[in-house]
């Protein structure tokens, strides 16, 4: 089955992102035409005071990252689909001997499941109903985020007016990077885990939002 990206899914990567989110809370985007830039540690006492890379999280932080997994699940709740359950596992059968000896080591690479069995596994029509929900239940979160955040940025064009916007609307600046475009108005991106958001605000009444599904979780979003 090809990968997809289903609400269980959705919610499991929410929760790495909230993980993840923990030592990135100091990393920030330049509000400019420049290139990004993490924040600089403090000089002299400030330095001493500065939180280390593996350091836990205080208090404030880790209550801003805990509403924002509520958040993103409260998000996608609405377009849950109630997939058909696993089946239940049967008793075990006592292990009996084998009739005859196993075959001999061989020296080379193990075989594939597939060498072993070919042609075991048949996609069924149960398979294919469940992929075709999955498909759905992606779309609708997308189109959820899609939907919010273009209605967080309409009319703004500032990068603080977009970003102060988006972060009234639930998105954390530890997922949130703008950039600012002179003459045309801000770019940014959302890193929700297993999704991407990015758009223009322009300061129109339509902004252009998309939202892209992450193939590579070290690059999530394309550069602003």
């Amino acid at each position: 089955m090809k990968r997809i990206l289903g609400t269980h899914r959705y919610l499991i990567s929410a929760t790495a992102l909230c993980a993840l989110a923990l030592t990135a809370c100091g990393t920030t985007q330049a509000d400019n035409s420049g290139p990004a830039t993490a924040a600089k540690p403090a000089k002299g006492a400030d330095a001493a005071a500065a939180p280390k890379p593996d350091a836990e999280p205080g208090p404030e932080e880790s209550a801003q990252l805990l509403t924002f997994m509520t958040f993103l699940n409260k998000v996608a709740e609405p377009c849950s689909l109630d997939l058909p359950k696993e089946p239940p596992l049967a008793d075990e059968a006592p292990a009996t001997p084998p009739a005859s000896p196993p075959p001999p080591i061989s020296d080379g690479p193990p075989p594939s499941p597939d060498e072993l069995n070919p042609g075991s596994y048949k996609e069924t029509e149960e398979d294919k109903k469940a992929e075709a929900q999955l498909e759905t239940m992606n779309k609708c979160v997308t189109k959820a985020h899609t939907d919010r955040v273009t209605k967080a940025v309409k009319g703004l064009k500032a990068p603080t007016q977009v970003r102060g916007s988006l972060n009234r609307s639930g998105y954390v600046d530890s997922v949130l990077k703008t950039r600012e475009q002179p003459g045309t108005g801000t770019r940014f991106s959302l890193d929700l885990g297993s999704l991407c958001l990015t758009g223009t605000a322009d300061g129109s009444a339509s902004p252009s939002v998309q939202g892209h599904e992450v193939l590579d979780p070290e690059n999530p979003c394309p550069r602003l």
